[in-house]
């Protein structure tokens, strides 16, 4: 028997994997701003964040969550009142946040089961209950950039976004003009997280286009490949021919560099 509700859990930020949509009637929440709760959390261990949103602590977490009551209530008026109007048509509902392991879960079981409860017949699907565990991103008391972006210590800011920083180096930089991108979570390295990686060169490309020239943007991931400060952060870098740097790419065990 075809179900009455299909209901969608889902991760935004795996673009790769969306949730199928049936011939139905759609209604969408998006929990990824308007219900702040886990994983970045800073008052919940790791072994939570490594939990879902079925498992009894982070559910409770989530659904006595300020607002979470209201989304579950306003989404099952609007439920009701859509398969009304679809007359006999299957309603599908999708609900996503960032990461699709918690907060989503919880609020489409918790839908689920009131819908339930009126008669109707709801098939649930969590598209990304069971991706990897997300890094926590909340500040470290040991990181420069985050001291920089949290606590306020001395920097020379040049552009922030809601995401992102830039500042100019503490040493001054390698050229004029040397800038820094920051994101405002803290990662590790551009390996940890591939979304935050890719916004803080969004954020780069965006500057660089708009203060024009030419540029290199370079970030690395670890102290091997010379990153000095475990927090992700990229280097624009404006060129010019007689500039005088030389980027330290020659092989050791060859005369010529790689082609770049």
């Amino acid at each position: 028997m075809t179900p009455d509700l299909f209901i969608d859990s889902f991760g935004a930020r795996w673009q790769d994997t969306p949730p199928p949509r049936y011939r139905a009637a759609v209604l969408g929440i998006n929990l990824t701003n308007e219900l702040l709760n886990p994983p970045d959390d800073p008052a919940l261990a790791d072994i939570v964040a490594r939990q879902t949103g079925r498992d009894a602590g982070v559910r409770d977490y989530v659904l006595n969550t300020p607002g979470a009551a209201r989304i579950i209530t306003d989404a099952v008026h609007e439920l009701t009142a859509l398969r009304t109007a679809a007359n006999g048509r299957p309603v599908q509902l999708l609900v996503n946040c960032w990461y699709g392991r918690h907060r989503a879960p919880a609020i489409a079981d918790a839908i689920a089961h009131q819908m339930q409860e009126t008669g109707t017949t709801v098939h649930v699907t969590h598209h990304h209950i069971n991706r990897p565990p997300v890094p926590r991103k909340h500040p470290r008391p040991d990181c420069p950039f985050c001291q920089i972006i949290h606590d306020g210590a001395p920097a020379e800011i040049v552009r922030e976004w809601h995401d992102t920083i830039s500042i100019v180096p503490r040493s001054g930089g390698c050229t004029t003009g040397h800038l820094l991108l920051i994101p405002r979570g803290h990662v590790a390295d551009f390996t940890v997280d591939p979304v935050v990686s890719a916004t803080t060169q969004h954020r780069a490309a965006e500057l660089a286009a708009e203060l024009g020239g030419q540029w290199n943007y370079l970030t690395s991931g670890g102290p091997d490949a010379t990153q000095t400060v475990q927090h992700l952060h990229g280097h624009l870098l404006p060129r010019t021919a007689d500039d005088g740097l030389t980027l330290p790419w020659t092989h050791p065990n060859h005369d010529q560099e790689p082609t770049r």
